[in-house]
């Protein structure tokens, strides 16, 4: 549990700097990364405990925000498509 538990705390981070650095597309890979690591503790910890709360927030936070960093980069994409249309 603690070695899964540091290794998805890690990926979370690593994520977490990608998306400030500006690494879009690397920082919604290590996102969904760090979600399945934390479901697998989620699902192997006894049901209710108040840590498992906390975990399945954050994993909400973090698909909320690969959610956001999908639709910059579609939107960006369609944009540099509109523009290049015109060049």
């Amino acid at each position: 549990f603690a070695n899964n538990n540091t290794k998805a705390i890690a990926i979370a981070q690593k994520a977490s700097q990608e998306d400030q650095d500006g690494n879009y597309e690397e920082a919604i890979r290590s996102y969904q990364h760090a979600v399945k690591y934390f479901l697998h503790i989620v699902k192997r910890e006894p049901q209710g405990k108040e840590g498992n709360q906390k975990i399945r927030e954050k994993c909400k936070q973090y698909l909320d925000r690969v959610e956001k960093l999908q639709e910059y980069l579609l939107n960006k994409e369609v944009t540099t498509k509109d523009i290049t249309q015109w060049i």
